[in-house]
């Protein structure tokens, strides 16, 4: 006998465009499925994942239709729409379900500048390592910086300077001064793998990841954390500095995509470089 599940759906608005999303869905799929080439940008998310908010790179503006505290009816303006009540700040998407009539803004001058922010946070530290970085031309971190960055550095203090080359395990090696503590890799080895072995040490800036005392980034998945993880903080033992072509130079869009990369490394280095 077939069994058919039965999905709700609701509607909200994205950017003032009512859209049909299945109810209980987060914000960043949600988006998704308003298509147009729409994208919350983000680090620690992942749809298979447990929800972390790490990183706060997802923030959107949220509003829900105004109604009166003492009588539940619709709050009306002066043209017989019902108002809608913005939260003062912005919201994580990952962490927000979508429900009937919610109102979300991703563009908004509010969500630029949360993005601008968390963006130049997150490159005060980070290296200059780009232009020989393993994950160069397919980095998030590349990519957003470019999209949402402020473009230029304010940063005149010293750089923190984190392990380099630590072996995480036989096959996984870190470079803990390119990682953006999204916990996709500490998430994945508990949820998916079953082996918990992976956790952050320290505080602020000084927050390391490493394994946990006497175990190792040992089980059958584990480059599987090189591929999930946004930037290029764990790296392949055997492949490391040895593949960094995206595809074979034969390919038609090689220069394309060389080009593409190396405008997203100059914005980067742009950014983490002193004034």
């Amino acid at each position: 006998m077939e069994i058919q599940s039965i999905v709700e759906n609701i509607t909200i608005n994205i950017d003032g465009q009512d859209i049909d999303v299945p109810k209980g869905i987060n914000i960043i799929e949600a988006v998704k499925i308003a298509g147009k080439g729409k994208e919350v940008p983000h680090y620690c998310y992942h749809p298979k994942l447990s929800i972390a908010g790490n990183c706060r790179m997802c923030m959107v503006e949220m509003g829900m239709p105004m109604r009166d505290r003492g009588t539940g009816e619709a709050v009306l303006d002066e043209n017989g729409v019902q108002k809608i009540g913005w939260m003062p700040k912005p919201t994580i998407a990952c962490a927000t379900n979508a429900s009937p009539g919610m109102h979300i803004r991703t563009n908004s001058e509010i969500v630029k500048e949360s993005r601008n922010g968390v963006t130049e946070f997150l490159l005060i530290n980070h290296p200059l390592d780009c232009p020989i970085c393993d994950q160069a031309g397919e980095c998030r971190l590349q990519e957003f910086s470019a999209e949402h960055g402020r473009g230029y550095s304010r940063f005149i203090e010293q750089k923190n300077v984190k392990p380099k080359r630590t072996k995480l395990g036989s096959r996984v090696t870190l470079d803990d001064e390119r990682c953006i503590l999204c916990s996709r890799c500490v998430r994945f080895s508990k949820e998916i793998a079953g082996e918990d072995v992976l956790g952050f040490v320290d505080r602020g800036t000084y927050s390391t990841l490493t394994c946990y005392p006497g175990k190792g980034l040992e089980h059958n998945y584990s480059l599987n954390t090189v591929d999930i993880c946004p930037v290029g903080a764990l790296t392949s033992t055997d492949f490391r500095f040895k593949m960094l072509l995206p595809r074979p130079l034969s390919s038609p869009s090689f220069h394309d995509r060389r080009r593409r990369a190396q405008d997203r490394r100059d914005a980067a280095c742009r950014f983490t470089s002193p004034p």
